[in-house]
């Protein structure tokens, strides 16, 4: 009986120092290999998404989403990024011991929108299995007024022609609509409103171009002014006169210092009078031009020098080429460039 006694308590032994019966060595307890997890925050988010609906252009759209911790461990609110539009203020709590919650306020800025938009907000915490948790707003934008098209591109347009384009302006809220006021800033663009054709609220915006218009590109902006909003409509083109330049950009690339680089240039006249170039002059002192008649009174080869002195950095400016058509005086022409390399 001795004998067994001490085989049994041998045995016990043997299974405490993790023998072949042991149960408790590394990796073989199923409740150890687990205990990390076990004791893990981990985020919930009981309504990540947030459907608001329909909201009117320029309104702030404001939600609270609630944040909880539903692990083992603390959770550490570690940082919020919203998209474009969006801003989040400051989670209320940035550490959230197990079982509580933190509001997040959210607004979403609808300015400028219009139709179906979403934006995302995402939530970085330690979460081992979530470290990025996304919330979303989202809803329809009704514009209450809008231009359309909403800008107006001439396009190229020959000198001394005039055109005219029809902008409708549409108005879809509730209460009366007034246009009050036109205004815009060029003399060769003519703005007037007419009622809507089709009996609608709103108004039809006619924009004119006006035979005025000296060549070259132009810009304005008409602002319509209405009880409700304000609207500014973009206005643009370019008015081609019988001088045009070939390339009409001149791109040195990019030059070793000291090296220096040359350019042709070859302006053409198509219309009936006979053109002369009376000078070319550089805004840059790098860059230098000449002007030789290849065909009289019609074309023209300009020669574009960037110097081998020209310091490193970018080299832009414009070409400034004067005549003497009394319609089109003068012509210009950008040029750019890198001497050295590009981390000039």
């Amino acid at each position: 009986m001795l004998l067994g006694a001490m085989a049994a308590l041998l045995a016990g032994d043997l299974r405490a120092d993790g023998g072949a019966g042991s149960t408790s060595a590394a990796g073989a307890n199923p409740a150890v290999s687990k205990a990390p997890a076990a004791t893990a925050p981990r985020i919930e988010l009981a309504a990540p998404v947030y459907d608001f609906g329909t909201a009117l252009e320029g309104t702030l759209v404001q939600h609270v989403f609630t944040i909880r911790n539903a692990g083992r461990g603390d959770l550490l609110i570690k940082a919020v990024h919203t998209s474009c539009g969006c801003t989040a203020a400051k989670p209320t709590k940035a550490k959230l011991a197990p079982g509580e919650s933190a509001d997040l306020a959210v607004t979403f800025d609808t300015r400028f929108e219009k139709g179906h938009r979403s934006r995302m907000i995402t939530v970085y915490t330690n979460d081992p299995a979530n470290p990025a948790a996304i919330l979303t707003m989202e809803g329809e934008i009704k514009v209450v007024l809008e231009a359309l098209p909403s800008e107006v591109n001439f396009g190229t347009v020959r000198r001394a022609t005039e055109q005219t384009r029809q902008v409708k302006l549409v108005y879809t809220g509730e209460g009366p609509f007034k246009l009050q006021s036109i205004s815009n800033a060029s003399p060769n663009i003519k703005v007037t409103a007419a009622p809507a054709k089709d009996g609608g609220t709103g108004q039809v915006i006619e924009v004119s171009l006006l035979k005025g218009m000296p060549t070259g590109p132009f810009y304005d902006s008409v602002q319509l002014v209405t009880n409700q909003k304000k609207v500014a409509l973009p206005v643009f083109g370019r008015i081609a006169g019988d001088l045009s330049a070939e390339p009409p950009q001149v791109s040195f690339g990019i030059v070793p210092r000291g090296r220096g680089a040359a350019r042709i240039l070859r302006l053409t006249n198509s219309g009936q009078r006979p053109l002369k170039v009376l000078s070319v002059s550089s805004s840059s002192p790098s860059v230098a031009a000449k002007a030789e008649e290849t065909k009289p009174g019609k074309e023209y080869k300009i020669t574009i020098e960037l110097s081998r002195g020209a310091p490193q950095g970018q080299v832009r400016g414009r070409l400034l080429i004067t005549t003497d058509d009394p319609q089109e005086k003068s012509l210009s022409v950008f040029f750019y460039g890198i001497v050295g390399s590009l981390n000039s």
